[in-house]
């Protein structure tokens, strides 16, 4: 057992206030500790009598400076459970020690060159330092790049790990604990696989080593990085671990001076390892303070450590659990996690929730922490992420669920299952939306592209193909797919096994989305069209989505009835509308502003889409012939990062744009600023509030 208020003692930070005179509760060691006095004296103390570079010092203080950055080599080997002190080299954090190796496999020699056709498989839950050391590996040697995915548990899922690890498979990077999602990943049936084709194993230890540790020799890797900030070390130091035979095999990444053992014009010798991994001057002081926070952790005791921490995880979790329209996003439980828990609450933008804990004190971050892919697959743009660590307290997390009460929403997020029959919706519509939407120009659509996409479509479009989850080799078909949105995040979930079709009403939306890069997955083929009927075979797709697109389709009964068509067997619809305006502050800022300058007919028409009641949604889609339908009422903060007149681009989509397009320079700057009036500015330029929508999932 440890005493946190004791040991906070040794933290001279954590005795700051925040500003209005409380204590600082931070909830943010997973991206960086803090330093105890050991720390900070053992290196103000090198500083201050030992300064000097080390290696090849002739004389008492050089020898001095070079036994001290040594002793921190042998500190962190034993540490970790290194067989040798050799295969220690000191980088200057995590990231820089992954693309040590994956340089070095770049100039490699055989056997561990990459070519043409050679795979690399990463997760989808890796910080983007173990993802785009590895991407640009790929892009550079013509290997493809693939991934194990994620489990709607949060958990990697290794169910399909004999065949995405074949005898083409080279390398595979995989962080121990996610730095997101909390999740420690077993590495042992990773790397018995991996044995079995001759893979290599690049472990991301970065969350882990400061609160599980881990032992190399039994860890099943080849490369093991982790930084020393993470484990109350100071920045500008890391670690790199390999096998002896691979760092004395592989080419260094960086060259200069202390990397050789000699050298001519015809003539090369680099010294042997760890040397020929740290160029030029190294972090001197910065590894004594890593070989002085490695002896603080082991006086406290890191089983001790291991056992606090996940003590407040199960007891965040519980608490968090209690806070209204809290969505956890990672595994529900303590068991194999981290002391990071990362969450949303509906609707409330997390912008909103970091500054309002940040004004009581709470540190905490947000965003999508380097993990875009694992948002992705979990439908969300960013979260709000706690972390803890030996200085935390249950009454830090006290604090922080007791601030999240007064901001969450007063009604949780619900999920309803479809029962009995509802009134069938009609049957036929006149959309003026759909007429506008279908004529929009180029200059319209890359504003749609540029400001509305981000902000609002690609969220939902997340969120949508997440709780669809394409598997690999699916054959998906986006209805109304505007530049590709929801088509290029099916095709990444696809993989190059599977296919897409992104179908639109709207030439210059489909022409954008052929602009767009390569998806790294899936090919996309768009195909210009109308709502009904589908120009497809039967039984052609494993997968249909239709976000935000039912509303303006004329023959609902009959639109629907083309995709069961389509669809195979078993196959899984997904269709996304608007909930109505009074769900949806944003629009209902447009829709008043609109009432307000142009009068109530113009506000009528352009209220169309938010005019759908989701149980005559999924009655019209169970009249189609399909099954297990259910109704999901989703809410999504989203930010404006221009303001009301960004906004504003909705209405070049709309019923009224010729209305507003209509109005004098004086009318136009008046109706942003009635928007602006709606809405929710949060003291900035930007525009802060929710969209919530309605999710009806079904099988053909």
């Amino acid at each position: 057992m440890i005493d946190p208020e004791l040991i906070k003692k040794d933290f001279p930070l954590l005795a700051a206030s925040a500003s209005d005179g409380r204590d600082l509760v931070y909830l943010d060691s997973a991206a960086t500790s803090h330093k105890p006095w050991p720390v900070l004296d053992a290196m103000s103390d090198f500083y201050a009598r030992n300064n000097a570079n080390v290696h090849r010092a002739a004389y008492d203080l050089g020898r001095r400076a070079t036994e001290m950055y040594e002793a921190s080599r042998d500190a962190v080997a034993a540490f970790i459970g290194a067989p040798a002190r050799d295969e220690i080299v000191f980088t200057k954090n995590t990231t820089e020690a992954l693309n040590i190796v994956a340089g070095a496999l770049a100039w490699a020699d055989a056997p561990y060159r990459l070519e043409s056709g050679d795979q690399i498989l990463v997760t989808e839950m890796e910080h983007h330092s173990n993802l785009i050391p590895w991407r640009l590996l790929a892009e550079r040697t013509g290997a493809r790049l693939c991934h194990l995915g994620i489990t709607d548990g949060g958990r990697l899922d290794l169910s399909r790990l004999a065949e995405q690890i074949t005898p083409r498979t080279k390398v595979i990077a995989v962080g121990h604990a996610s730095n997101s999602l909390g999740t420690i990943n077993p590495i042992g049936p990773i790397a018995e696989r991996a044995a079995q084709v001759g893979a290599l194993v690049v472990v991301d230890a970065a969350q882990s080593v400061p609160h599980v540790g881990i032992d190399v020799g039994t860890l099943g890797a080849d490369f093991v990085a982790f930084s020393g900030h993470k484990m109350c070390g100071p920045t500008g130091i890391g670690v790199l671990w390999g096998r002896t035979e691979l760092l004395e095999a592989l080419p260094p990444f960086l060259s200069g001076g202390s990397t050789i053992e000699s050298i001519s014009m015809d003539d090369l010798v680099f010294a042997a390892p760890p040397y020929k991994f740290e160029a030029g001057t190294p972090p001197i002081a910065e590894a004594v303070g890593l070989g002085a926070a490695i002896g603080y952790l082991r006086d406290i005791g890191l089983d001790d450590i291991t056992d606090h921490t996940r003590a407040l995880t199960e007891y965040a979790l519980q608490e968090l659990a209690e806070v209204p329209g809290t969505r956890l996003v990672g595994p529900s439980g303590a068991v194999d996690r981290g002391p990071v828990i990362s969450f949303v609450l509906d609707d409330v933008p997390v912008e909103r929730v970091r500054t309002a804990l940040d004004q009581a004190g709470v540190a905490v971050r947000s965003g999508n922490h380097c993990a875009q892919l694992a948002c992705l697959r979990f439908g969300v743009p960013a979260t709000v992420r706690a972390s803890f660590y030996l200085y935390n307290t249950p009454a830090d997390i006290d604090v922080l669920s007791s601030e999240l009460r007064t901001i969450a929403p007063r009604t949780p997020r619900t999920v309803r299952q479809t029962t009995g029959k509802e009134p069938v919706m009609p049957s036929t519509t006149t959309s003026n939306w759909g007429a506008t939407f279908a004529s929009a120009d180029v200059d319209h659509v890359r504003s749609y592209q540029d400001v509305l996409v981000p902000a609002l479509f690609h969220p939902w479009g997340c969120l949508l193909t997440g709780m669809l989850d394409p598997a690999e080799g699916s054959d998906c078909l986006d209805i109304g797919t505007g530049p590709g949105t929801v088509a290029r995040i099916m095709a990444a979930n696809a993989g190059p096994s599977g296919s897409v079709v992104g179908t639109d009403i709207n030439s210059a939306m489909l022409a954008l989305a052929a602009e767009q890069p390569p998806v790294q997955g899936a090919p996309i083929e768009y195909v210009e069209s109308g709502a009904a009927p589908l120009d497809v075979p039967d039984a052609a797709f494993d997968i249909v989505t239709a976000q935000h697109v039912l509303q303006f389709v004329p023959d609902r009964p009959a639109a629907l009835a083309e995709i069961r068509r389509a669809l195979r067997p078993g196959g899984r619809l997904g269709v996304m509308t608007w909930l109505g305006l009074d769900d949806n502050p944003l629009f209902q800022a447009l829709h008043q502003a609109v009432a307000a300058l142009l009068g109530d007919e113009p506000a009528a028409r352009f209220a169309e889409p938010w005019t759908l009641e989701p149980d005559m949604v999924a009655q019209t889609v169970e009249d189609a012939g399909f099954t297990d339908v259910t109704t999901h009422l989703r809410r999504m903060p989203i930010t404006i990062p221009g303001g009301a007149p960004d906004l504003c681009r909705v209405f070049d989509f709309s019923a009224v744009r010729a209305d507003v397009a209509a109005l004098a320079p004086r009318l136009r700057t008046a109706l942003h600023a009635v928007v602006a009036s709606f809405s929710d500015t949060a003291g900035d330029a930007s525009i802060h509030a929710h969209t919530a929508a309605n999710v009806i999932l079904a099988r053909g």
